[in-house]
């Protein structure tokens, strides 16, 4: 039996929905377990997604390479971990980024250098009149564009994911994804039904996306943060807290409708960012890891940069 495009996206929507359900449960439920199992559905996520990053943009041509990326993503979070985790006192917040810097700089520095000295790029770089200096640290350029896009946006998952205390970093995940996904949905479904003849946000970037479908986004990301608030209504640690930093229950759902309605923006803008990245380097998708979907990133692409701005609303909180 033959299966369809759309028969191989429901079948993988349905696994992946399953799968991740099961993770979300753990994280809720069973402490510090959960913690480290959504830890390792992140950290798969982000190694997947730098490999698919790393081939899909041909970054592995200049000395810089995924492995090169995923071992200075490895080091960071295992320091992250000891960090919070085996001292007398964590170290602030501050020191922590101090530290992953240099890390990166190390790295940079390690690829941009050895380029210099690297005779066969030399030799290559004479053959076709390009500049050395230029391609050995555009090498370095290579990694330091990984190591952000995507590997700073899931450094945040895992940091919103360790925020522990009343439950905050699950209420962000929740606002993450609920925000995320409904916001995919909608602006999806309303684009279908209502888009046609409507204008296009950007046609040369992403011709499906229309103005009518983005307004159906940004009601999908205020419902889902609603939803997200209704979830965590149970805990009441966590909405004692909430309610005394605006001193009304009302007050606090108009906040994450604001919040909702930003991260719609932010969602879309991670889609449109995806797929300007796609047809700059003549792909339609980052990977084929996911049937009917493409790789990992063009699941994620719009999930992870919402994360740093959920991030910076359970700081705030």
């Amino acid at each position: 039996m033959v299966i369809t495009e759309f028969g191989k996206r429901c079948l993988t929507s349905s696994i992946l929905i399953i799968a991740f359900s099961a993770i979300l449960a753990l994280r809720a439920f069973a402490g510090i377990f959960g913690v480290y199992a959504f830890d390792a559905l992140i950290v798969l996520a982000a190694g997947i997604g730098t490999w698919e990053i790393c081939n899909a943009c041909k970054l592995n041509r200049r000395g810089a390479s995924a492995v090169v990326a995923l071992i200075v993503e490895a080091l960071i979070y295992f320091f992250y971990i000891i960090s919070n985790n085996f001292f007398a006192e964590p170290l602030p917040w501050w020191l922590q980024i101090v530290i992953s810097l240099i890390v990166v700089a190390i790295f940079v520095l390690f690829i941009g250098l050895s380029n210099m000295i690297d005779k066969k790029m030399a030799k290559e770089c004479a053959l076709q009149k390009k500049s050395l200096n230029k391609e050995a640290w555009g090498g370095a350029l290579d990694l330091l564009y990984m190591l952000f896009y995507p590997g700073v946006f899931f450094a945040c998952a895992i940091v919103l994911n360790h925020m522990t205390t009343d439950d905050v970093g699950l209420f962000g995940l929740l606002l993450v994804i609920f925000i995320s996904c409904l916001t995919d949905i909608l602006a999806y479904c309303v684009g279908k039904v209502l888009g046609k003849g409507s204008p296009k946000m950007a046609p040369k970037i992403s011709p499906k996306k229309t103005w009518v479908g983005f307004i159906g986004g940004l009601f999908g990301g205020i419902l889902g943060a609603l939803i997200a608030v209704w979830i965590i209504s149970g805990n009441s640690a966590l909405s004692d807290h909430l309610f005394d930093l605006t001193g009304d229950a009302s007050l606090t759902q108009i906040m994450f409708l604001a919040v909702g309605l930003a991260g719609a923006v932010i969602t879309t803008l991670g889609d449109l960012y995806a797929s300007y990245v796609k047809r700059k380097v003549g792909i339609k998708d980052f990977g084929r890891l996911l049937p009917g979907h493409g790789g990992v990133m063009d699941r994620v692409d719009g999930i992870i940069l919402n994360v740093p701005f959920i991030l910076l609303i359970m700081g705030i909180i």
